[in-house]
């Protein structure tokens, strides 16, 4: 017959055992520890789009399309200047003939390029920097800001529909040219009509047209009556 031996529970054992419970046990009421959020992302202003100017033109050589419409070098041959005049490019936002002007009248001439846009003069004067013989100026939009019986030629290039009112402008402009001085406009052929009955009210008969542009039409106007 078998016996049975109680059974013994040795005491490192029992010690054992009961730091393990207490150990399971003091875990199990042991909130756990909460991670602590990512720091959110510091917020920044969304850097504001580039401002696009409009109404300023543009420069030679950018686009080719634009260059075959507009035909720069013909047109500034067209114009007849001679070294030494003095010539006006009004409202020349940034510059498609200017530098083209200034070449035609040599060192010995000077081109003001004028313009009521802040950044389109900024962005002329960087581009003619060094050019003696080219000037950039900023005027009001109601007045040329031209110096009485100092112009040989005033270009008008695609900026009479923006005056607030071309008899008035037209008619600010006379003093400016010398005793045979002319002013010359360019523009789509579609807003020659406005110009010249503008033109005819303010003083000015067409001295001469050239028609041998794309787009364009371009006309020379001079003072009917001595201004």
């Amino acid at each position: 017959m078998t016996r049975f031996r109680p059974l013994v529970v040795f005491p490192f054992l029992a010690r054992w055992s009961l730091g393990l419970a207490l150990v399971t046990t003091a875990g199990a009421c042991r909130s756990e520890p909460q991670a602590e959020a990512p720091p959110a992302p510091a917020r920044t202003a969304a850097p504001e789009p580039a401002t696009e100017l409009h109404g300023v033109g543009s420069v030679e050589g950018v686009d080719a399309a634009y260059d075959r419409a507009r035909q720069p070098a013909r047109f500034v041959a067209a114009l007849g200047l001679a070294p030494g005049q003095r010539v006006a490019d009004v409202g020349a936002g940034l510059g498609y003939f200017t530098q083209r002007l200034a070449e035609a009248v040599g060192p010995t001439g000077q081109v003001v390029a004028t313009d009521i846009n802040d950044e389109a003069i900024q962005r002329l004067r960087a581009r003619v920097l060094g050019r003696k013989n080219i000037e950039v100026r900023k005027v009001a939009p109601d007045a040329p800001g031209l110096e009485a019986g100092a112009y040989d030629l005033i270009l008008l290039s695609e900026v009479d529909h923006f005056f607030g009112d071309r008899v008035d402008y037209l008619t600010r402009l006379r003093p400016a040219l010398t005793p045979q001085g002319r002013i010359a406009v360019t523009h789509l052929r579609a807003m020659r009509p406005p110009l010249v009955a503008a033109a005819q009210t303010a003083g000015y008969a067409i001295a001469s047209e050239y028609g041998d542009l794309p787009d364009h039409y371009l006309l020379f106007l001079r003072p009917a009556v001595s201004p």
